[in-house]
């Protein structure tokens, strides 16, 4: 199976994204990170251009191949919640190779996607309401990925954030990734992990014998041959 694993995109696909796909086969798009990109003030306060992330996943869609797609750390509350649950509803109605959930399973070309949209946490988000970190809720997502992780050992594991101290550095030095994911990993011993979130952090890395890659921002991405014989 081929896999084009694109960055974070922000409003920005990689040049000639036609001519990617049908030159290397492309079965399934994964895109680890919002597609919407955000518009800054003269206060550097941002708000997301919805106009340009629904073109974005309307492209990425076009391919009529299986497409999987995150959140990420956008619309976490207020109108953000209600514009996404609408959108999503809406996308999941019009293109059926869509693929989206916050945490769960996708089966695809015989390749098991194990997903983990963005999950809060206060080390890592210095300004955030007080109900975007729910502990119970926090808890019973571990307890899901966990189970994933175990039932599934050849599994692609999705993360929108990388763990932490692995390809999670900001500009600032500081490592902001999830100790969730972190622990996750440790004890299930994934072959593969794709993450993004932290856009100057891309690169790869590994966790024993866990690979990891952080697939960037704004037009990078990352083609990948996936088989059984690659998980095993």
């Amino acid at each position: 199976m081929k896999i084009l694993a694109l960055g974070d995109p922000h409003g920005k696909l990689p040049k000639n994204l036609d001519l990617i796909i049908k030159k290397n086969k492309i079965d399934v798009l994964i895109c680890i990170g919002e597609v919407f990109p955000i518009k800054r003030d003269k206060n550097n306060s941002g708000k997301a251009n919805l106009k340009k992330g629904e073109e974005i996943l309307d492209k990425l869609c076009s391919y009529n191949i299986p497409t999987i797609f995150f959140k990420g750390n956008m619309f976490g509350s207020g109108e953000g919640v209600k514009y996404f649950r609408n959108f999503l509803e809406k996308y999941r109605k019009k293109y059926k190779n869509l693929h989206y959930k916050q945490i769960g399973i996708f089966k695809i070309k015989g390749v098991h996607f194990i997903v983990f949209d963005m999950i809060y946490e206060k080390h890592s988000h210095k300004f955030l309401p007080k109900h975007a970190i729910d502990k119970t809720k926090n808890r019973k997502k571990i307890e899901r990925l966990n189970k994933l992780l175990k039932e599934n050992k050849n599994a692609v594991l999705l993360s929108h954030a990388p763990p932490y101290g692995y390809l999670d550095k900001t500009h600032l030095g500081k490592h902001v990734g999830s100790k969730f994911l972190l622990r996750a990993i440790k004890k299930n011993s994934p072959k593969l992990v794709l993450c993004g979130h932290i856009h100057e952090a891309e690169g790869k890395s590994k966790i024993g014998k866990t690979k990891i890659y952080n697939l960037g921002c704004c037009g990078s991405y990352k083609i990948m041959d996936i088989n059984f014989s690659t998980l095993e």
